[in-house]
């Protein structure tokens, strides 16, 4: 349960021997490589950058076709369901059989043919939109029984085709009648905002026509259609219609490729792990014949990483090892069954630096013990065990979602824990006595329980900040900047105790209460004199001590946050018993029975759900905030090997 050792590499290959090489250490998955500097300070200063930039560029084309083809056929093949793609999960293939699928697919075919089809799909659905954006322009003239060009060819007369605002119609109308002798004027269509007329009038009379249109917000319609408009209408519809039987069937030759989508994901896998190698490859340096690489791998991998330089080398190379150290060296973190499940809540705040301590294990206990204070209902907790142990016996869960699955189990033990302590069944709609208490007749009882936990929590944390400095070869600072803060608290604790006269109900003396309050106040004075002593001025020192002093109103706010297990406790056990109350309610007839059922169940799954994300929220809050603060930093780099990816499949191993 700690930090896996690493070992340092430098190795000098056959530039020739550089792809052999990569996809073997691939397999291994045991490797991480290092950005080779080729400055003038290294010795490798007469190389230069390996760069793979066009075989790279050619591979990310392919995959751009490869992605494609999977997005276009996954529209057209059969869904499988969630919980079946679950049970199923990822199916297991060789690189190897993955390398030889590649080389007999013709996949580059299969993808000629569908883009084809699909921009054949493209231009029909673009001229479908086209047409129907004509038909739209056409509809309110689709009464007019005259061919639309022949309205420009009158020899005598001149014809006007456009929209009046319906408010003007009637002004229109008197001053067409007044105005001219002989017009012909024809509302197709109007609704209640405007009309679309055609109007014909005499060629001499074409300027006063056109000012009195203007006078009235005429706006000319530009139709460039050959033919009457409801038979323009209807060709239209006709040729959409044909558009649109011509994709069903494009569609319907689609779906028959369908049976090609396995093989695309296979091969988009193939070409997304070479991928992987070459881009790798930009972090060496070579020559005209050699190739120089560093990394880092696990120490406890050293005889098989030498097994495969040798397999695939033979005696042709140089390599220098050296133990790992600095901030630069990849951290790779390695617990047990129980407490790697915890690793993604230490990744989501930071991955520990090589050589600091993993906070994993030493947070795990209480985030499991927190979790199960907060939710605080034995049913809630055996719905989650049952559901958390259904999936990993019964799904197919990638690794990283298993650990996952895996912590929401051991947190639901805990869970029904704390509900059996509490007597606290699904909100109290089971009748079982508390093991201890019932939190909301002891609410006062359950504040203190909470805070000592979170001193004891406190206390831990400045205990292992205290072995870190033992370790570091100062026992004097862990002293001082730990020891001093046990001496305070706790002085403190006792003194503040005594002093709201629970003193006699603990059996404290007035002797302790005296040797308290001294040993307080001198550890306050020692905090004060050298938590400065940094500072190289008298008054830095000083002030910086008293700085650090001030402290202690940190402390006692971390105590305070940690009331939130009792609160939380108590909502979910106040939301679940509303839920019960209103069932209650309902009476007895059939259809109160059916509403309360409903109620009862999904009000119980919501209060699960939403206080089971309350309580991981803030479990994780408090070993952020009050507990990492006390001794860990984090800034780490996670150890990132050139391995397969898994995408569709999942890549075994090859360990011949």
């Amino acid at each position: 349960m700690a930090i896996v050792k690493m070992n340092k590499f430098t190795l000098l290959a056959f530039e020739s021997q550089k792809y052999s090489l990569l996809e073997k250490l691939q397999n291994f998955e045991n490797v991480e490589f290092a950005y080779l500097l080729d400055d003038e300070e290294t010795s490798f200063n007469e190389l230069k950058r390996n760069s793979e930039s066009i075989e790279i560029s050619e591979i990310e084309g392919e995959l751009s076709k490869i992605k494609f083809g999977i997005d276009l056929l996954s529209e057209y093949s059969t869904k499988v369901g969630m919980i079946k793609s679950l049970k199923e999960g990822k199916k297991d293939v060789s690189y190897e059989t993955l390398s030889e699928m590649v080389s007999k697919s013709n996949w580059r075919d299969i993808y000629a043919q569908l883009k084809e089809k699909e921009n054949l799909i493209n231009k029909n659905k673009s001229e479908i939109s086209k047409l129907l954006s004509n038909i739209e322009e056409l509809l309110p003239w689709a009464n007019l029984d005259t061919p639309l060009l022949g309205l420009n060819s009158l020899k005598s007369s001149i014809s006007f085709l456009g929209v009046i605002p319906q408010v003007f119609m009637e002004s229109v109308r008197n001053e067409l009648h007044e105005s001219f002798q002989g017009y012909y004027a024809e509302v197709i269509s109007e609704n209640t905002r405007e009309a679309n007329l055609l109007m014909i009038f005499h060629k001499e009379e074409e300027e006063l026509a056109n000012a009195l249109l203007k006078k009235y917000s005429f706006s000319k319609a530009s139709l460039n259609y050959e033919g009457v408009p409801k038979e323009i209408i209807k060709g239209y519809k006709e040729k959409i219609d044909e558009l649109k039987q011509s994709n069903n069937t494009v569609t319907g030759e689609i779906k028959n490729y369908a049976i090609h989508l396995e093989e695309f994901k296979m091969v988009y896998e193939y070409y997304e792990n070479k991928l992987i190698r070459l881009k790798s490859m930009e972090k060496f340096l070579k020559s005209d014949k050699i190739i120089a690489m560093e990394g880092h791998y696990p120490s406890k991998s050293h005889d098989k990483f030498m097994e495969v330089l040798h397999h695939t080398l033979g005696e042709d190379y140089y390599i220098e090892f050296s133990e790992a150290e600095g901030d630069d060296a990849p951290t790779l973190l390695e617990n047990n069954s129980v407490f790697s499940a915890f690793e993604p809540i230490t990744a989501m705040y930071s991955i520990p630096r090589y050589k600091e301590i993993d906070p994993t294990p030493l947070f795990a206990p209480f985030y499991i013990l927190f979790f199960g204070m907060m939710l605080s209902d034995a049913g809630y907790g055996i719905l989650m065990l049952l559901a958390t142990g259904f999936a990993l016996s019964r799904f197919n869960l990638d690794k990283d979602m298993r650990k996952t699955v895996k912590m929401f189990l051991y947190l639901s033990v805990s869970t029904i824990v704390w509900g059996v302590l509490y007597g606290s069944y699904f909100g109290g709609a089971i009748k079982i006595p508390p093991v201890w208490m019932t939190p909301e007749s002891d609410v006062g009882l359950l504040m203190l329980v909470s805070i000592a936990m979170g001193l004891i929590q406190i206390f831990v944390g400045l205990g292992i900040k205290a072995y870190i400095l033992i370790r570091d070869g100062k026992p004097l600072a862990a002293f001082l900047d730990a020891g001093l803060w046990y001496f305070t608290l706790t002085g403190s604790i006792i003194w503040a105790v005594s002093a709201l006269g629970s003193g006699e109900s603990l059996n404290l003396s007035p002797q302790i209460v005296r040797v308290a309050g001294i040993i307080t106040v001198i550890s306050m004075i020692l905090i004060i004199l050298t938590h400065g002593r940094g500072e190289k001025s008298i008054g830095a020192k000083l002030g910086t001590g008293f700085y650090s002093l001030y402290g202690i109103t940190g402390y006692v706010g971390d105590l305070v946050s940690y009331t939130r297990l009792a609160a939380l406790g108590l909502a979910t056990g106040f939301i679940g018993s509303a839920f019960n109350i209103m069932v209650g309610m309902l009476g007895k007839s059939i259809f109160a029975i059916i509403f309360a059922v409903i109620i009862f169940t999904f009000g119980h799954i919501f209060n699960l759900l939403i206080n089971a994300l309350g309580s991981y929220v803030h479990t994780s809050r408090l070993q952020y905030l009050e507990y990492f603060g006390k001794f860990y930093e984090g800034g780490g780099k996670a150890f990132e090997p050139l391995k397969f990816t898994s995408k569709y499949y999942n890549i075994s191993k090859n360990n011949k």
